[in-house]
């Protein structure tokens, strides 16, 4: 798969000695898990001054739905419940990776200054390999962009 690089205003491939570099496609599928917007449930309060419950036409076709709710916290501010609500949101997402792409995964959030939230993902691989990703959220009041870091 083709390596992408995930930043603050979108994405960009990779290049390695003047070709496109190549990888697992991990990286972009943790990305993409946690920042595609999952459909809110029932129960889910939606953000001041919306209705739409967001998601993708697939959600209904799907055994389980794509993406996260980490989109109904932009609103909210960083406080110790908002981060253990977006751990429960990005562990949530993740749970696909399970069908094979992963034996498990850990997600801590923490703070980072007044306006970044950081989650902190380490996934065991099923052959023992150890990820690690760094995905900083920006707080803002309408939007949440995210940047992802990668170490081995």
């Amino acid at each position: 798969m083709i390596g992408t690089y995930w930043h603050q205003n979108g994405a960009d491939h990779s290049i390695e000695d003047g070709k496109l570099a190549e990888d697992d496609g991990l990286n972009s599928l943790v990305f993409m898990m946690l920042m595609t917007d999952a459909r809110a449930k029932d129960s889910d309060a939606l953000p001041a001054g919306t209705t739409d419950r967001r998601g993708w036409p697939g959600d209904g076709f799907a055994a389980s739905p794509w993406g996260s709710r980490l989109w109904l916290l932009a609103r909210e501010k960083l406080t110790t419940t908002t981060l253990q609500r977006a751990e429960d949101y990005a562990s949530e997402a993740l749970v696909p990776l399970l069908k094979g792409m992963a034996k498990r995964y850990r997600v801590t959030a923490s703070r980072q200054g007044r306006e970044r939230l950081r989650l902190d993902i380490t996934i065991t691989k099923p052959d023992d390999t150890v990820m690690r990703y760094g995905i900083s959220l920006r707080w803002a009041a309408h939007t949440l962009r995210g940047e992802v870091s990668h170490a081995l």
